[in-house]
């Protein structure tokens, strides 16, 4: 096994019953990413460093809708940062509708939380 076989995953999870259009999704990932990684920098530098080192692994993955979300986030594990992307409503879902799940973490436990989901 390769020392990056476990580097750091982003995992960003798109709520497929919103049915977004493409250029929403790409700004709510956005949006995900971006907190994901200021949070990072502040509660885990070494996991954001290791994840910088690597590459930067990032994989984009549908879920059926929000209770999906919330089975994985109920599954989330210590050293696992995560963010429910809430929208402003301005545009294609109410105010406060959960859009994205971001996750960073060790490839493995990422892997353990959404293999299961199909990517988008």
């Amino acid at each position: 096994m390769s020392s990056t076989d476990n580097a750091p995953t982003m995992a960003l999870i798109v709520r497929e019953d919103l049915n977004l259009s493409p250029g929403k999704t790409a700004a709510q990932c956005a949006h995900a990413a971006v907190e994901i990684t200021l949070v990072a920098r502040r509660q885990s530098k070494r996991l954001y460093q290791a994840w910088r080192e690597n590459g930067g692994r990032k994989i984009v993955l549908n879920a059926e809708n929000m209770v999906a979300l919330d089975d994985i986030v109920a599954d989330i594990s210590h050293g696992v940062i995560w963010h429910l992307v809430k929208d402003a409503g301005h545009t294609e879902v109410a105010p406060g509708t959960v859009t994205v799940l971001g996750l960073l973490g060790p490839r493995r436990t990422v892997d353990r939380l959404v293999g299961h989901l199909e990517t988008l």
